[in-house]
């Protein structure tokens, strides 16, 4: 079955429908036992937040709102800091993936990898090369889609989420 599927800039109107992808995609993390986005991150205020820096970004499916990602040009705080290993470059004019959450009406279909190639694509096309992104060490499914879109893991980041359970895997790809 052929399906029209394209990413765009997040309008203010996508709020509910981002903001459901996001209280799902909780919700799923918690029945997988993973513990990521348990404390209320992010929320509603967050996604405002993204929509109004221009940073947040939708997966179209058949002209509904299907996933939610937050793109962040330049240096990312939480990234400054790597431990068990490094960066593969010190530039701070990198990309940072955030909250990448697909609908649970869409599950199953890849296309979660499809909105990771359009990222990559519309973000190569405006000269960036250098990607990076977290996950939970226990989000496998995040990690395969990471891994299969070329990432490689560097190393660990802490992500304030006000629990121990802080600890994200690093990865970064550089586009050449």
């Amino acid at each position: 079955m052929n399906m029209l599927v394209y990413m765009r800039q997040a309008k203010n109107n996508d709020l509910v429908d981002i903001v459901a992808i996001i209280e799902a995609a909780r919700l799923y993390l918690k029945q997988q036992g993973i513990n990521q986005w348990q404390l209320g991150y992010p929320n509603q205020e967050t996604i405002l937040n993204d929509l109004n820096q221009k940073n947040g970004y939708v997966l179209i499916v058949e002209g509904q709102v299907a996933g939610y990602a937050a793109i962040v040009s330049g240096e990312e705080p939480s990234y400054t800091k790597i431990e068990s290993g490094h960066w593969l470059n010190k530039a701070t004019d990198y990309v940072a993936i955030h909250r990448l959450a697909l609908s649970p009406l869409y599950r199953g279909q890849k296309l979660t990898q499809r909105f990771m190639t359009a990222i990559l694509t519309y973000f190569f096309e405006q000269q960036v090369i250098d990607f990076r992104i977290d996950t939970h060490p226990k989000n496998m499914p995040m990690q395969a889609v990471i891994r299969d879109n070329g990432f490689t893991k560097q190393g660990i980041v802490r992500i304030d989420e006000g629990t121990d359970s802080s600890i994200r895997w690093a990865y970064q790809l550089l586009l050449k």
